[in-house]
């Protein structure tokens, strides 16, 4: 019984550090999104950097913060061996990210409004669900390769304001009697088509971006991988990955 009181004091000391981790916690999230209000911060992590935490935004960036001297930095950590420490840690944040979004994906709302196009014979195990901007030369390498293979593509148009002749493309081609030759002419030639644009265009530009803002994409291509058999996303994959795509189109082979 004299055990009893030890046993019940230690158990209080260990509930009141694990509250006191947490609290102090919840404080430095607080700190560093304070510092940062219109952005939105998905959680904060101490940095390797004495007094600065890394900020993880939901477009997958990481920003550094010290909150108590009011500093933002932008940019990469290197180790002295000329390794970005800022790269891993990014790739990492959107890979838990992109595993997130998979859960939360449906596939019906993502193809809504899109333009499927069979290249060659299409595919048999895998689809892919492309987000383009017909201006981008990233999304150019990716469509490229598409065209020389069996592979069936969603494409949804997500022109990027930077690029100027990208929104006036993406409606010329929704506007096109026939979507796949437009799209093609366009990708081989980057000039106007010349097409007079749709109202119908106009529209289905404006849900193609809205569903893009909506999933929080921040540059093309961003691609989506469908298991045609199980009927689900499987995959994601960000920018011009050749590599991997390459791995789905090889797999849909066998």
């Amino acid at each position: 019984m004299k055990m009893l009181p030890k046993l019940i004091l230690s158990s209080l000391v260990l509930i009141n550090l694990t509250y006191a981790k947490t609290l102090t916690e919840q404080q430095e999230e607080s700190l560093v999104k304070g510092i940062i209000p219109s952005t939105k911060v998905a959680k904060v992590e101490r940095s390797q950097i004495d007094g600065f935490y890394k900020a993880y935004l939901d477009n997958g960036n990481i920003l550094y913060v010290n909150p108590f001297k009011r500093v933002i930095f932008i940019g990469e950590l290197y180790t002295n061996t000329g390794v970005s420490l800022t790269a891993n840690e990014r790739e990492a944040w959107k890979s838990e990210l992109n595993t997130k979004q998979i859960k939360d994906l449906k596939l019906k709302e993502i193809v809504q409004y899109a333009k499927k196009i069979d290249f060659n014979k299409g595919s048999k195990k895998y689809d892919f669900i492309l987000f383009t901007d017909p201006e981008c030369p990233f999304c150019a390498r990716v469509e490229e390769l598409f065209i020389k293979k069996d592979v069936s593509v969603y494409i949804n148009f997500y022109p990027l304001s930077f690029h100027p002749h990208a929104e006036k493309w993406s409606k010329e081609i929704l506007s096109a009697p026939n979507f796949k030759d437009a799209f093609l002419k366009l990708r081989e030639t980057q000039k106007d088509l010349n097409i007079k644009i749709t109202s119908q265009a106009e529209q289905t530009l404006k849900n193609m971006k809205s569903l893009g803002e909506k999933l929080n994409i921040m540059g093309t291509p961003k691609i989506f991988i469908v298991d045609k058999k199980e009927n689900k996303i499987i995959d994601v994959i960000d920018g011009a990955n050749l590599e991997k795509i390459n791995s789905y189109l090889d797999k849909d082979k066998q």
